[in-house]
């Protein structure tokens, strides 16, 4: 545990400053939880909220004061858990990188056509986005409908981008727990 103290110090140290101090510490199996407060006790320090280290590989997950410790615990665990589960499909994912592509490499096409419409069910109801520019190169995000979806994948491997009005994560969950044999990767954006 004296590690675990140690990179929280170090933590709150280079992220907050030297007039700071942590001031609480919660451990857990996978997650070490700790908080901070200003050294000098004439004065508290607002906005702040706990602090997630997750043991394993040393990631912090940071919330503000709204959020309490069960709550930043359940949302780490399920975080991480869906994580764990998309590493089977994509082994570099990380859940705090939020940059990546989601990319069709290819579409199994039977003759009824299942495959294609549940990919297509999926993909409408993450409620996939495509964007265009107008005259004055302002950006307008538009929802893509079944049509445009069917003739997009007509032609594989296809990079959908990464906008959907869901999270990534719950995208790539939705399309494991439909069919756990498309044939999709992630590109990380530049």
């Amino acid at each position: 545990m004296n590690e675990f103290i140690k990179t929280a110090e170090e933590y709150v140290l280079n992220n907050a400053g030297d007039h700071v101090e942590v001031s609480y510490t919660e451990d857990y199996d996978d997650i070490f939880v700790f908080g901070y407060q200003a050294k000098d006790k004439k004065i508290m320090l607002i906005g702040q909220g706990p602090i997630l280290l997750v043991k394993k590989d040393g990631r912090i997950f940071e919330y503000g004061s709204a959020t309490g410790v069960k709550q930043a615990l359940i949302e780490v665990v399920t975080k991480l858990n869906k994580e764990r589960l998309i590493k089977i499909f994509y082994e570099e994912y990380n859940i705090q990188n939020n940059n990546y592509h989601l990319i069709i490499n290819d579409i199994y096409r039977d003759d009824d056509g299942e495959d294609l419409n549940n990919l297509i069910t999926v993909l409408l109801r993450n409620r996939i986005e495509y964007s265009t520019l107008d005259e004055n190169n302002k950006t307008h995000f538009h929802y893509y409908t079944k049509e445009q979806l069917e003739e997009i994948l007509k032609q594989t491997p296809i990079n959908l981008g990464k906008y959907f009005s869901h999270d990534l994560a719950d995208v790539l969950i939705d399309l494991i727990n439909t069919d756990i044999y498309f044939n999709w990767t992630l590109s990380e954006a530049k």
